[in-house]
């Protein structure tokens, strides 16, 4: 049965529209646990974007099951996951989309000591993993580089906007899934699933965890952050919808 981590980035977002002390990022993270989430993530970004110093270490202190920081091999950024030792570091590019969004990590063309950088953390604890497109060879390379698990990027299949590109993509998802598996990596899926296009990735039968965020807070503007969190476990373990 896969499992649910919330990325509680958005909720930080709508904090620093205003500059407000909320809503607070570590509030929406105990709910999540409370309803049900098995793990937490939040992204470290270059000059922190809306994310807080004080984030970090209290969510540490308060996150029961698993905490995440997804965020690229910025020195700053590992000084601070090798002080708070979170459950996971998973590394993106250096390099930032349009949105301002890290982009999945390219082995090929990243000039970067991965493998370097992953010894580090797994000597204090910190499981490593890397945020990829769903390309066989990236699977490989993490593996080389002292990945446990990688995060593939679903947002191909999320922006297809006809039934054959959405299958081409699944494709890709299965396949790199299919070779992360092999490799004795655990698999994890997110950006761009929403509550109406994740059932046929949770289908695939691969996926270990599923990584979501905006989606689970735009719902909860509508319906409270834990039945947000609860009708989102409900998709990813696969449960019928409550009567």
């Amino acid at each position: 049965m896969s499992s649910l981590t919330v990325n509680v980035d958005t909720v930080a977002a709508l904090r620093g529209l205003r500059g407000y002390a909320e809503p607070d990022p570590v509030q929406a993270a105990v709910l999540a646990e409370l309803a049900g989430a098995d793990g937490i993530a939040i992204q470290l970004l270059p000059k922190h974007q809306f994310v807080r110093d004080r984030d970090f270490y209290l969510l540490k202190g308060v996150v029961k099951t698993r905490l995440t920081f997804e965020m690229p091999p910025h020195d700053d950024f590992i000084n601070k996951a090798l002080e708070v030792k979170p459950w996971m570091v998973t590394f993106a590019s250096d390099q930032l989309g349009g949105d301002k969004a890290v982009l999945p990590v390219d082995f090929a063309s990243d000039e970067i000591d991965f493998g370097d950088i992953a010894d580090r953390l797994t000597a204090v604890g910190v499981l490593v993993g890397y945020f990829i497109e769903p390309e066989v060879d990236q699977v490989k390379r993490a593996a080389k580089h002292g990945g446990s698990s990688v995060l593939i990027n679903c947002s191909g299949y999320s922006n297809a906007r006809t039934i054959d590109d959405a299958q081409q993509e699944l494709d890709r998802i299965d396949a790199a899934g299919a070779a992360a598996a092999k490799a004795g990596l655990a698999v994890s899926c997110g950006r761009g699933l929403t509550y109406r296009n994740l059932t046929p990735v949770a289908e695939l039968g691969l996926v270990d965890e599923f990584v979501i965020g905006y989606a689970i807070t735009a719902r909860a503007l509508l319906v409270g952050y834990e039945r947000a969190v609860t009708e989102m476990l409900r998709l990813v373990r696969k449960e019928p919808p409550s009567q």
